[in-house]
Order: C-alpha cells, then sequence, then structure tokens
C-alpha cells in the first residue's frame, strides 16, 4: 500500500507548486519575489503564506495535481466542453449548456469569476492552495499516520459537486445553507453525499468555517455540513500554527486556542525555543522578550526610554508612558497621575484644566527696563491694543476694532506697592500696522520707541505718489494756461488757453484756490436756410 502511494508521490512532486521568485499578489512590488523558508509555509522576505504567491508551474498543472493529491477527478473547461463559449473560462462545471454556464456564473460575484489571465483565475488557484493543502496528503513527518489519515477522508467524506438546472416539476426545493426556494429551471449545486434531495444556490456552496466558496466544488461532508479539506481536517486533527500541518503526535503545544508541535513553538524572529520561557504574541505569532523589544516596543512620551516587556506601561491617543511617577505626571505642577483622571492637551496631559491654561503673555513679555530697578511691578495685560486709558473708561473695557474686550491685570509683587510713575500700556508689533491713536502726536511726551521690526520677515513698504494740495505748500504757486496748437482748423494768432476761441478749463488740481471755471456761453442755433435741396 504504501509502495504504491510513494510512486503516486514521486510523480506529484514533479510539480513545483509554488515557485521560487514568483511576485506577491498581495504585497505587490514590496516582496522582491517569493524565498521559502525552511519549514514554515511563508515567504521569507514578506512573512505571507505561500499560496499568495504565484505558482511556476501552469494553472493546469497546478490543478491536475491537487486533484490527484485527494483523488477527485480533474475537470477542465477543455475536457468538458469543446464549445468556443467555454474558452474564456479557466474552470466550468461539467454537463452544462453554455447557456447554463452563463447562468451559474452569474451567480458568483464578478470577482471570482474564473476568466481566463484575470483576478477570478488567481483567485481560484490561492483557493485551491489553501482549501487543499498538499501537506495534508503527503509529509515527510509522520508519514505513515498521515497516509491513513488521508485515505479514510477520501473514503467517508471527499465528494465533488454537480451543477444542473432543477426540474420544473419539483416544488420546495430549498437551499440547505440561506433556506430560500430555488425555482424551477435555475441551476443549483447537488452534493450526493449529503442525499439526492440536497442543493445549494450557486453562491451558498460554501465551506461552513471559513464560508468561502468550494473551489471546483470538491466538499467534504461531516455532520450535516460541507467543508473545505483545510478545516474538514482541523475538525479531526489541531493543525500546527507554525508549519500549518497536520499534529498526531501526542504531545503538542497549546496557547491563546492555537496549537504547535513542541520543536515548533519558538520565536517568530531568532527561532529560539519559548517552551517554558517568557514570550510575547503578536499577530498569532510568538515573540521571546528581547525580539519583541527590539521591533515593537514602544518609546516613552516622557523620558524617551524604550519601555520594557517587564515594565508597566500606560497608552493613550498613541502615546505611551511609564507606569511611574516620574514619566506619567502634570507637565505643569509634576504631580504624579497615577490612578488619577488627566487631561491631554497638545499633545501634554495635565491634572486640571487650571494647569492646561497657556500662561499670560505678559509674563513672557517683561522688558529688561521694567523689571530692572523699578519699584511697581504691575503690568497689564492688553493683548494687541496700543490706546490710553480714556476719560470715562475704566482699565477693563477698551474698544478694541468696535467691540469690547475684558483686560486683564496681573501683579507679579506679592505686597501692593503705590505707584506714582505712569507706566505705558505694552505695546504689541502688529500694533505698529494699525497706526496711532486719536490723542497720539508726534511732539507727545508719552511717545515710545517702536520695537526693531529689522529682524521680522516683513515685506517691502510700498510706495505711494501723492500731488500735495495748495495749502500744504509754503511757496505760491503760478498757474499758467497751456498751449495748445492746431494745424487743421484754428488759427496760428491765436491767444494761449483757448481752442477755437473758446477757454480750456484747467484740471481741478491746478485751480488756485478760489478759482473759478469759465463759464461757457451756451451755442447759439444755427439759422436754417431756407434754399435746400432734396435728392
Amino acid at each position: 500500500m504504501f509502495r504504491n502511494s510513494r510512486r503516486r508521490r514521486s510523480q506529484v512532486a514533479e510539480v513545483n507548486v509554488t515557485g521560487q521568485g514568483q511576485p506577491c499578489y498581495s504585497c505587490k512590488e514590496r516582496c522582491p519575489g517569493f524565498l521559502a523558508h525552511r519549514w514554515r509555509k511563508i515567504c521569507q522576505h514578506c512573512h505571507c503564506p505561500w499560496e499568495d504567491h504565484g505558482s511556476a508551474a501552469s494553472p493546469q498543472d497546478v490543478e491536475r495535481s491537487l486533484c490527484q493529491m485527494v483523488g477527485a477527478q480533474r475537470l477542465s473547461s477543455s475536457e468538458s466542453s469543446s464549445d468556443s463559449a467555454f474558452e474564456k473560462y479557466a474552470w466550468v462545471p461539467p454537463g452544462l449548456t453554455p447557456e447554463q454556464v452563463h447562468q451559474y456564473f452569474r451567480c458568483l460575484p464578478e470577482e471570482k469569476v474564473p476568466y481566463v489571465q484575470s483576478i477570478g483565475e488567481r483567485y481560484r488557484l490561492k483557493q485551491l492552495l489553501h482549501q487543499i493543502p498538499p501537506h495534508d496528503s503527503e509529509g515527510e513527518e509522520e508519514e505513515e499516520l498521515l497516509m491513513l489519515f488521508s485515505q479514510k477522508r477520501r473514503l467517508e467524506n471527499l465528494g465533488r459537486g454537480s451543477v444542473r438546472p432543477v426540474s420544473r416539476t419539483m416544488s420546495g426545493t430549498v437551499c440547505q445553507k440561506c433556506g430560500h426556494q430555488i425555482g424551477g429551471g435555475d441551476v443549483a449545486v447537488f452534493a450526493s453525499r449529503a442525499g439526492l434531495g440536497s442543493c445549494w444556490h450557486p453562491q451558498c456552496f460554501s465551506c461552513t468555517r471559513c464560508s468561502e466558496l468550494l473551489c471546483d466544488l470538491i466538499y467534504f461532508y461531516h455532520g450535516g455540513h460541507v467543508y473545505c479539506g483545510r478545516h474538514h481536517a482541523e475538525l479531526q486533527r489541531p493543525r500546527c500554527l507554525a508549519c500549518d500541518e497536520i499534529i498526531f503526535s501526542v504531545e503538542c503545544m497549546q496557547a491563546e486556542g492555537h496549537h504547535w508541535h513542541t520543536r515548533h513553538f519558538c520565536c517568530f524572529e531568532c527561532e529560539c525555543s519559548v517552551v517554558g520561557q517568557r514570550y510575547i504574541m503578536k499577530e498569532k505569532r510568538p515573540y521571546c522578550s528581547s525580539c519583541y523589544e527590539r521591533l515593537y516596543a514602544q518609546y516613552c512620551d516622557s523620558c524617551g526610554e524604550i519601555i520594557g516587556v517587564d515594565e508597566g506601561q500606560l497608552s493613550h491617543g498613541g502615546q505611551h508612558w511609564h507606569a511611574s511617577e516620574r514619566c506619567f505626571r502634570c507637565e505643569r505642577c509634576g504631580s504624579s497621575l497615577l490612578g488619577r483622571p488627566f487631561l491631554p492637551r497638545h499633545g501634554q496631559i495635565y491634572c486640571s484644566r487650571a494647569c492646561s491654561l497657556p500662561r499670560a503673555n505678559s509674563e513672557r513679555s517683561i522688558s529688561p527696563a521694567q523689571s530692572d530697578g523699578s519699584p511697581c511691578k504691575e503690568t497689564r495685560d492688553i493683548g494687541t491694543s496700543t490706546n490710553v486709558e480714556q476719560e470715562g473708561e475704566s482699565f477693563g473695557e477698551r474698544r478694541m476694532g468696535g467691540g469690547r474686550r475684558a483686560m486683564s491685570m496681573i501683579d507679579q509683587s506679592r505686597t501692593p506697592q503705590n505707584c506714582n510713575s505712569y507706566v505705558a500700556p505694552v505695546r504689541s508689533i502688529h500694533s505698529s500696522l494699525r497706526g496711532a491713536p486719536r490723542e497720539f502726536n508726534r511732539e507727545s511726551s508719552q511717545r515710545r520707541s517702536l520695537p526693531d521690526l529689522r529682524s521680522q520677515n516683513r515685506s517691502r513698504p510700498r510706495v505711494t505718489f501723492k500731488i500735495p494740495l495748495s495749502t500744504e505748500l509754503k511757496e505760491p504757486i503760478h498757474f499758467s494756461y497751456p498751449s495748445f496748437s492746431s494745424t487743421s482748423s484754428s488759427s496760428s494768432d491765436e491767444e494761449d488757453g483757448y481752442f477755437l476761441g473758446e477757454p480750456i478749463p484747467l484740471p481741478a488740481f491746478m485751480r488756485p484756490p478760489g478759482h473759478s471755471a469759465p463759464s461757457i456761453p451756451p451755442p447759439t442755433p444755427k439759422k436754417k436756410d431756407k434754399n435746400c435741396l432734396l435728392s
């Protein structure tokens, strides 16, 4: 028995299901090509499963090898029919007319229809490798137990569905999955192991565990349900999460709902055994403490050091801190926030709203002249206002842009002191752009020097030209009328400032004070000529 099986395995092994260097359909350009791990069924470059990569063999060879391993008959489009309508499909159900084939595929999602050289064909090959793993029928370890297990599944559970239209005379045909009725003349999938009257909608014939369509209608029937080959095997025996093979040994590791071979329960990065050691599980993969800290440890936002595995960690909104009083504390007052509510604000944490408020501008903008030798340290925070206090208006209310704004006073001295000297209000940089207030003049004793704006990145001032008024000039301006000459209709002996016997009006900016524009006499009506000729 085992001699014949070894000869069949040697024939199947000639087909390279997943070749080296094949692209990854999940990672695209990020993976340079498939590089098989020594015993894991993943790529060493991108860590994706091997079925996510392309195959070096043709789709027909992969299909043939998988069907031989499970003992199912290979049914391709070329063998089922020679009609030209089937040439655009990589696989079609056997025994159907072209119209019934189109009706069957219209029931499936468009991205899962196996058109030749399409996404649907790649999905079909990927599902074949995933639902019918080759190592579930052949393996180097525990070979005899694996062969007995595989043969028992073939004899008792393996089957292949058949697609045919439901007879119009049959009434009450119900889908085994969704429970809805299947109309007469509609195509349905029948499974002989489930009984003669058991049928499914084409889109409902899927695995009970993973809910994926059963590729090429290959199913395993167990307990009144249909399964794919992978999940049916897991109903019988546990599967190693590392090597993806069935576990037949008596001893195995079980952690967090998964199983491992004892020798395969190791760190995913350095492959050192973690049996009896401390490990950290991430994305269903165990890591030792040193590898996890090197790859995935977070940095504390307070001290900037790595948060070790043995240290407590607090996280909030993508930020991380050591669970200690030195790191998890208020940014303003430094009080510990362990076990207390906190207020996050602009990437910092505070114990209260009072600590989270920004400091007053006056505390940060006191000039050295005011702080040195001044008996009074009272500062008025007036924002961007430069107005001097007006009569009948308190200091707490100032008009800015037509509205009222309350101003705050900050007294930095511990004891109140009498200030006899006048303290000028703080002038901001932006106030110079709005002009001087009404009480300000150039000869005022309260005039202060403006801040040096040479270090600010300001645009160059715009230069405008304005013709001065006659009242602003100290010397009188003598106006002269412009002279115009016309060679076409005026005489050469005409005075300057006249054109065709009429004075030329001056522009507005050239008129002296008290000058009035000359009155223009109304035009004299022309006499009508009685001797007119009509043509």
